[in-house]
């Protein structure tokens, strides 16, 4: 019950619910101010505007938001008027709908939120299709769309200035909620008979998740110029929250052990599955600050856990001192590393608890290090961008294409189907078609599965509901649910918005509501069948064609990570803004390639060509970037232990990298691989160290100078010896992938 409670505050307090809110009132006021002077058309038309600018109006910078409605508004204005006007002419409209079709489908290629401008426009289009006016009523319809959409322009930056940091607070929540969704996931490591290859899929999963959040969060906080110019309290705690909370995910990440390693070693000591009850209560707690900060609320550390933690310590210790000997010091070792790094954790989480208050003496501390700029991409619009997606091999031509067609066939086909609303035939195809095949196959099942469930529910309460203003609260939630959720559970949107249209289409024409409810089972049918077809018929680049690029992108950001992780522990200097650059373009590769590999598990299985080698790549960058995260938290020991003896190492690893590169880009002269026999001198030192260890060991001697060095060195040497051989397998794979690749090629030929 406690999880049911907790998924509600998640849901209720996110940004989701809030844009769900808003477009809701933008609609509902206008329409029923309208009605209630008994100018229900108006009402309509005035609505439809508002619906169709809040669809711009994604969470994000200020400046953004303002431009994507303004852009949309002047849209729907002109679409509004070229629609009606080519209405009484089936064969000028239908060029119309190509037209429009693929023109505000292609300008996706500008991001989400230019795509939705084009969306906006298009759904005007579609759904004033049915509409015949003369040219008075046609002029009229779009002022009051225009009407209705500067309406909720209007109300959208009047809530902004009266709670400018509410949204960047919900978005900045959610990130961390998802922060702790990744903690979890790797909380299974630690699981006696752990799955290794399902542990390693959720935690990619959950990392494109933290990883799109958290640029969502950091367009918002970048691109504010208030905030970036730390004009108040607020916003110095906001950027804050947001630096620590990057900071504590790659803290998360660099608990990346050798786990098969530890699991031989320590299951008999019953210390990992503590360390997986701590992990869970960390995880818990991150998830309660990122409700905090979506709630308003302070929040603070469970004082229980830190007393849990210091118990399992003195476990350790009491274990270390009866069970340890030289065949599981590596497992003692790395057990030490975990306790310090879940310490850590710790006192990082107590810290963002402490800024949830928005304690004013807490901001005074902030000082600004870092050009905010570097660290998001510029918004372009040049036309080159355009231009070089006007082809075949662009994914948005085909798209655009594909949208183009299947519209204009979907109108023709209202025209032939003995249904009312036909218009709805389009908008199915409308919501349905995506770029990515997997999104379109997914949503059109998702569109036909809740339509009929929708219509179940809106039957249901149709029948045994008489009382109207109880019908009005059902439609005003059921738009709620649908504007909140479309981009969290596609398909309960769409049973929200099937019942709120039955509910809808009731008022509007009181009786029987099976004509309304048959013709939007048919339609939506008859939309499914034509962007299914069409998906097939103007086929997307499927991710096989496209992913090598993705994984070439990938190995070249954590090469240059790894590079520039390494200088300190080779005396060469290391700034933070290079650190936290490089870190950045290598998650952010990380994520676009954990995605396309999820979006190509749902392709169909004779595209999802090399799928193995493909997963064991993409997994394996995924344990380079945590080997890597895991080095850099090594950074403060760098001083003490830098080396040249490092340095053979690091070439290597980065030579191995390369050729990967080389190899994936087909390059006619390939690197020669780096001799491995002798590339970790300090592995000498370290022999020295261990044998001086267990002497002090069968003396009894525990904490020493001697036991300090060879635990930190160890770890260091460690993890560039993971490095080193991730690096290895990844030029073996690629070879295998180009080998794979080349020999299909050949047999297509």
């Amino acid at each position: 019950m406690i999880d049911y409670i907790r998924a509600y505050k998640k849901y209720s307090s996110s940004y989701y619910v809030s844009e769900g809110v808003r477009t809701t009132s933008g609609v509902m006021i206008p329409l029923l101010t309208a009605s209630y002077f008994g100018e229900l058309r108006m009402g309509i038309a005035l609505g439809l505007g508002a619906m169709c600018v809040a669809l711009t109006d994604n969470t994000g910078p200020i400046h953004h938001r303002k431009n994507g409605m303004v852009a949309a508004l002047v849209l729907i204005f002109i679409m509004a008027l070229l629609t009606g006007f080519a209405m009484n002419w089936p064969v000028l409209l239908a060029l119309l709908i190509g037209v429009m079709g693929f023109a505000c489908s292609i300008i996706g290629v500008y991001g989400v939120r230019v795509a939705a401008v084009g969306v906006a426009g298009l759904l005007v289009m579609i759904l004033s299709i049915d509409e015949r006016n003369n040219t008075d009523d046609v002029i009229r319809n779009a002022f009051l769309v225009a009407a209705g959409g500067l309406f909720y322009l209007i109300l959208s930056l009047l809530l902004y200035k009266l709670r400018p940091y509410k949204l960047i607070q919900q978005a900045l929540g959610d990130a961390l909620i998802s922060t702790g969704d990744y903690l979890r996931s790797r909380a299974a490591f630690y699981e006696n008979g752990v799955d290794y290859e399902n542990t390693y899929k959720n935690i990619l999963e959950q990392q494109v998740q933290v990883h799109n959040k958290q640029n969502l969060v950091r367009e918002m906080l970048f691109k504010t110029r208030d905030i970036v110019r730390e004009s108040t309290h607020t916003s110095r705690i906001l950027m804050m929250i947001f630096l620590d909370s990057v900071d504590l995910f790659e803290r998360v990440m660099t608990s990346q052990q050798d786990y098969k390693q530890l699991h031989e070693q320590m299951d008999d000591t019953n210390l990992l599955p503590a360390f997986r009850n701590i992990i869970l209560k960390l995880a818990a707690e991150t998830e309660d600050i990122g409700l905090a900060l979506q709630e308003g609320k302070a929040s603070s550390p469970d004082t229980d856990l830190e007393r849990e933690i210091r118990s399992v310590e003195e476990n350790f210790l009491k274990l270390r001192i009866s069970a340890m000997d030289d065949s599981n010091i590596e497992g003692f070792i790395g057990m030490r590393h975990i306790l310090n790094s879940l310490k850590d954790l710790y006192a990082r989480i107590e810290t963002l608890h402490r800024y949830t208050s928005f304690d004013q003496k807490i901001s005074d501390n902030f000082k600004r290090q870092i050009e905010y700029s570097k660290f998001v991409s510029p918004s372009d619009f040049n036309s080159k961008l355009l231009l070089n997606n006007l082809n075949a091999d662009s994914n948005i031509f085909r798209h655009s294409i594909r949208v183009a067609i299947s519209l204009v066939a979907g109108y023709f086909l209202s025209l032939v189907l003995p249904v009312e609303h036909g218009y709805w035939i389009l908008l199915t195809i409308l919501v349905i078609l995506k770029p990515a095949y997997s999104l379109t196959k997914q949503r059109n099942l998702q569109r036909l599965g809740g339509t009929f469930a929708g219509a179940v529910i809106g039957t249901v309460f149709l029948l045994f509901i008489k009382d109207e203003r109880a019908l009005l609260t059902i439609l005003i939630l059921g738009m709620i649910i649908a504007y909140s959720m479309v981009r969290l559970k596609y398909m309960v949107s769409v049973i929200a918005m099937t019942v709120y249209i039955l509910i809808a289409f009731h008022f509007l024409k009181p009786g029987d509501f099976t004509e309304v409810l048959r013709d939007r089972l048919i339609d939506t049918i008859a939309g499914s069948a034509i962007a299914f077809i069409a998906t097939f018929a103007v086929p997307p680049r499927w991710e096989h064609e496209q992913i090598q690029d993705l994984l070439r992108e990938t190995l070249k950001a954590i090469r240059n990570y790894f590079n520039f992780i390494s200088k300190p522990f080779i005396n060469e200097p290391l700034t933070n803004l290079d650190y936290k650059l490089h870190r950045k373009e290598a998650f952010v590769k990380l994520a676009n390639l954990s995605d396309a590999f999820q979006r190509m598990l749902n392709e169909p299985r004779r595209q999802q060509k090399k799928v193995q080698v493909i997963h064991q790549m993409v997994v394996s960058n995924h344990m380079l970037a945590s080997h890597i995260a895991t080095l850099s938290s090594y950074r403060k020991l760098a001083e003490q232990y830098a080396s040249d003896n490092f340095r053979h190492i690091i070439r290597a690893s980065c030579k191995h990298l390369e050729i990967a590169e080389q190899t994936l880009r087909k390059d006619d002269i390939i690197s020669k691989s780096p001799n491995d026999e002798e590339n970790f001198l300090i592995r000498e030192e370290l022999k020295i160290l261990l044998q001086q260890r267990l002497h002090e060991l069968s003396e009894g001697s525990l904490d020493t100078s001697i036991r300090r060095r060879f635990s930190e060195l160890k770890t260091i040497a460690d993890q560039f010896e993971y490095i080193n051989k991730i690096s290895i397998e990844l030029e073996r794979l690629a070879v295998k992938l180009s080998f794979n690749s080349d020999h299909q090629a050949s047999r297509v030929v």
